[in-house]
């Protein structure tokens, strides 16, 4: 099989997205839109890729760094002065060279090799596809005995030409050598004043060459983005794609089209989500885990077996197998709750780690803390972690048992086993095995409310 090389055209501004992120950077299930078209390809077992960027595509290298190549296209003159530019940054390119545009993040990873066994002798492969709706898109205009003529860009079409249903979709496969030869022939002889890369059919026919056409059966998958609408959709397909992936892997996924999943998530056979349920890129869920309504999970990863409950939030964090989450409690970043332990109703954590066992059942906060296995949080215990300007750590023994209401002003160390009663502000170290009450004296007055209302007027 000849090597393949790719050129991604990720230049264009997309002026229809409103916006002033480029087109092929907007987010999408997890990754910028290109990046999926970049992901397809490594799939389809390609590395040799050269991104075709504007001059100031700062924000393209720090999603890719150096793992691909950058051609710079300045001026933007059309698709193929873009596929030149490309072309030049994977020299010497021999072999295929395959032309991918960057807004059509749909595309599977087969389509791409099914695209490229097609190829056999041919100079030239064209991808297409039949729209009942072929506004935007360039047509595939036959000869009077069928074979394929050219591709006529929408502005360049009469209307004869604007009534083809078969369009282009914006992938081409060549022989390198037969890429440059028809490249260097391109004119900007059209409505635009640009170079288009579809005049390389006429131009391959034109010097003898052959051009097959690889017509492909889902226009879903070859759909590109000019507009927001379009990228709803786009998401709509990975996302549905994402979901049916995951439950024919095992994953029971009740009421799909309330989940939001990011491509990239994994999750364990015989796992449950619930209606409303995010989970973002850089998530991993174990097997067998119950994941509640209006939970959403980000860049972190869930062990075995985990329940978590409606309404909790996990970002950047670690949580292990048989743990217990919720209702309505909140991970940060940092947090790292062991096996078998339980973060309650409304408790927060971050940068913290709850032990083996440990509880915290009840409105709480735990900031810069380590707990030990087996310890108990008692319903509104506060580490105040932070003096105005640094953050200070508090440590919480294996065993030890905080009370309701207590303020651990850090830094401080709860030793093993030790106790702390309900409502103390605990400001020094206890020893193991120790209780600490740090609270005011309770002061009662027999009879006072008597007397209070007795004085009334």
């Amino acid at each position: 099989m000849s090597t393949v090389s790719v050129v991604i055209l990720a230049a264009g501004e997309g002026s229809r997205m409103k916006s002033s992120l480029p087109k092929v950077l907007h987010p999408l299930a997890g990754r910028p839109v290109v990046g999926h078209v970049v992901d397809a390809v490594r799939a389809a077992g390609v590395e040799n890729i050269a991104l075709v960027v504007p001059q100031n595509h700062d924000a393209m290298r720090a999603v890719f760094g150096d793992d691909v190549a950058y051609a710079v296209q300045d001026p933007p003159r059309g698709t193929g002065d873009a596929a030149a530019c490309g072309l030049r940054a994977l020299e010497p390119a021999d072999g295929l060279v395959l032309v991918l545009n960057g807004d059509g993040p749909c595309l599977r990873p087969d389509t791409i090799r099914r695209m490229i066994e097609t190829q056999g002798n041919a100079d030239g492969v064209f991808l297409a596809v039949e729209r009942e709706d072929p506004t935007g898109y360039g047509r595939m205009v036959r000869d009077s005995d069928g074979s394929l003529d050219r591709i006529v860009e929408e502005a360049d079409c009469d209307e004869e030409q604007r009534a083809v249903t078969q369009v282009n979709s914006g992938g081409y496969l060549f022989r390198a050598e037969a890429m440059r030869e028809a490249l260097a022939a391109l004119t900007p002889d059209n409505a635009q004043g640009e170079y288009y890369l579809t005049d390389t059919l006429a131009v391959i026919r034109s010097q003898g060459g052959r051009v097959e056409l690889y017509v492909h059966d889902d226009a879903e998958e070859v759909q590109g983005i000019n507009t927001r609408a379009e990228l709803g959709r786009c998401e709509e397909v990975l996302r549905a794609r994402k979901i049916d992936e995951l439950m024919a892997a095992g994953v029971t996924v009740r009421m799909p089209h309330t989940v939001l999943i990011d491509t990239d998530v994994e999750v364990g056979a015989d796992t449950t989500l619930y209606p409303g349920v995010t989970l973002e890129a850089g998530t991993r869920i174990g097997a067998g885990c119950t994941v509640y309504p209006n939970v959403r999970v980000a860049r972190s990863t869930i062990g075995d077996d985990v329940t978590v409950l409606d309404g909790t939030i996990v970002e950047d964090s670690t949580v292990e197998a048989g743990a217990s989450l919720g209702p309505y409690a909140r991970l940060r970043p940092g947090a790292s709750v062991g096996p078998g332990a339980k973060v309650g109703n409304f408790v927060e954590m971050k940068n913290t780690r709850l032990g083996a066992g440990a509880k915290a059942s009840h409105l709480t906060y735990l900031g810069d803390a380590d707990v030990g296995a087996g310890a108990n949080i008692g319903a509104g215990t506060i580490t105040c972690n932070y003096d105005g300007k640094n953050k200070h750590k508090t440590t919480i023994g294996e065993g030890a048992f905080i009370g309701s209401n207590t303020a651990l002003v850090a830094p401080v160390r709860i030793g093993d086993g030790a106790y702390v009663g309900a409502g103390s502000t605990i400001t020094k170290d206890l020893p193991d095995e120790s209780l600490g009450v740090a609270r005011g004296r309770q002061i009662v007055k027999t009879g006072w409310a008597e007397r209070k209302n007795t004085n009334k007027d």
